[in-house]
């Protein structure tokens, strides 16, 4: 079983832009028209979506935000902490991982940019490996299907559902909550697409009022105006603290890394968004510099919850 070469030239030629005149002629289509007639039988990128664009700019964002703020990053946070040992070096981290994680997403800006359909890196590995047919389609849905996230997130949620409401945590009732979780998010995008995106948006803004307060609780103690906090104490002697170890280091910024996946989720649904290229170059970079901005003054936070238990 051979693979065929990848060809990068006429992806490249697609880049962030399109002609003025390419634009008066297809509006809704820019930087997509080399693909016009394209079938799935020579395992090529089909024409992109035709139907009415509903998401715009504050949705597109939305979409990204959402995915990177889930379950984990509300209990990584202590774990990134202590694996790099101290204050300063955990600061350093998370500025190394948001630089690492827009890298990232710039390349999948690059891919949406040229290929502006629904499906995400499905349609940019079948663009770049077109032999053998339907071979990455098959090994994509493989992946989807065996190793989903939603699964593990939904049986997260379950669990802390259950500990907030002081319930004993159990295999069967956490994947209980985690089923039902699924199932209503399933009907609801299937049954009213403005509903759902109300309904994404409304829990965006739940999402960033908790990590908001989060980081000006860590601010506010920085300044010495909580009762018992250290103040900038953590600051005076920024990398003292417990041992530094490469395996620390490293599993740290994997952690910090992965808090920032979800860069790519507005890519899946690009068929659905109004002006794709614009939104993505401005909603992509937008939401990750503004949750790295959040994500960082959290760290003081960790020092002042023995003043607040």
């Amino acid at each position: 079983m051979a693979f065929s070469k990848p060809d990068f030239s006429r992806l490249t030629s697609f880049s962030f832009g399109a002609s003025k005149d390419d634009k008066k002629e297809h509006p809704t289509q820019t930087n997509t028209t080399e693909f016009e007639g394209e079938s799935l039988i020579s395992g090529q990128v089909i024409a992109m979506d035709h139907n009415k664009k509903k998401l715009g700019m504050l949705s597109a964002i939305g979409l990204i935000f959402n995915r990177m703020v889930g379950t984990g990053i509300f209990a990584t946070t202590s774990t990134i902490y202590n694996l790099s040992g101290s204050v300063g070096l955990s600061l350093i981290l998370w500025v190394v991982g948001a630089s690492i994680a827009l890298a990232g997403m710039y390349v999948y800006m690059e891919f949406g940019s040229a290929i502006t359909k629904n499906g995400g890196e499905k349609n940019y590995l079948e663009y770049v490996y077109k032999r053998p047919k339907f071979l990455i389609s098959a090994m994509y849905g493989a992946y989807v299907f065996f190793l989903g996230w939603a699964s593990g997130n939904a049986i997260v949620f379950g669990q802390y559902i259950l500990t907030a409401a002081d319930v004993e945590v159990t295999r069967w009732n956490q994947r209980g909550i985690g089923c039902a979780c699924l199932v209503f998010a399933f009907a609801i995008h299937s049954t009213s697409f403005k509903a759902g995106v109300y309904l994404q948006n409304v829990l965006g803004v739940f999402k960033l009022a908790i990590v908001l307060l989060i980081a000006i609780t860590g601010l506010v103690g920085l300044g010495g105006h909580i009762s018992g906090a250290p103040g900038t104490a953590n600051f005076h002697h920024a990398f003292d603290g417990g041992k530094v170890t490469g395996y620390g280091v490293v599993t740290a910024l994997y952690n910090i890394i992965w808090s920032f996946v979800g860069y790519s989720n507005v890519n899946y649904a690009l068929g659905e968004v109004r002006d794709p290229v614009r939104t993505l170059k401005i909603a992509g970079p937008t939401a990750v510099i503004a949750l790295a901005i959040i994500y960082i003054p959290r760290e003081p936070f960790l020092s002042l919850l023995p003043c607040l238990l």
